[in-house]
């Protein structure tokens, strides 16, 4: 009984890998015949791709050794998302500035889409495909926002918010608990709470009273 749960257990797997494999031996045919020739890609593993290749302690220095390896731009697969890295000056300006308009959309995978609004995520600044949409919502932001104007407005809220986190801060680094120990100061949860408080009063006017679920929740999905 043992042997067949077993068995059952890896049948799957034995049948994903073969079709795995055709699928990467058809799509490397049809790049072959093509016109396009992708960058180089260390070898990778059915699945997850080249992720083994960053589960080190220090994942730049995995990506510098790459680069030596491979060339100053790089095909990555992290899991079934192809990631072009490029390590260079050259490379990186080929990017932002020669064919900056290619590569302006961004990739929104389904943690970000829950993050910033679910199947709506599109409609936002953050997410939006470069386009005359997305160029209209920076216009308006622009000049709604960040104008000098409606940055100065909201000096007061950034000058009261702030007085409030250094005064958190000193509370906090005084108490003791037990007697005569010094408790350690949570310096990003007391930033976090800073950001959603002057963020929701300059939008509505109040306090985020709901603020300490919201970022229980959105830590939890990220």
């Amino acid at each position: 009984m043992a042997d067949l749960a077993l068995y059952l257990l890896f049948l799957p797997l034995l049948i994903a890998l073969p079709l795995l494999y055709l699928r990467r031996r058809s799509t490397r045919s049809a790049n072959s015949s093509g016109s396009i020739r992708p960058p180089p890609s260390p070898w990778s593993l059915p699945v997850i791709g080249h992720i083994h290749h960053l589960s080190c302690a220090l994942p730049h220095r995995a990506m510098c050794d790459l680069a030596r390896r491979h060339g100053p731009l790089i095909l990555l697969r992290l899991g079934e998302l192809p990631c072009v890295v490029a390590s260079s000056a050259d490379a990186a300006r080929e990017i932002m500035r020669t064919h900056d308009l290619v590569f302006a959309s961004r990739h929104i995978g389904p943690t970000g889409r829950i993050l910033v609004g679910g199947e709506d995520a599109s409609h936002g600044i953050l997410a939006a495909p470069y386009g005359e949409g997305w160029r209209q919502l920076r216009r308006i932001c622009t000049m709604e926002l960040l104008s000098l104007r409606r940055v100065r407005s909201f000096r007061p809220v950034r000058e009261n918010e702030v007085r409030r986190l250094v005064s958190s801060v000193a509370a906090a680094a005084s108490w003791q608990t037990p007697p005569g120990k010094k408790q350690a100061v949570n310096l990003s949860k007391m930033i976090s709470e800073y950001v959603a408080d002057a963020g929701v009063r300059a939008i509505i006017g109040s306090r985020f009273r709901d603020r300490g679920h919201v970022l229980e929740v959105a830590g939890a999905k990220a």
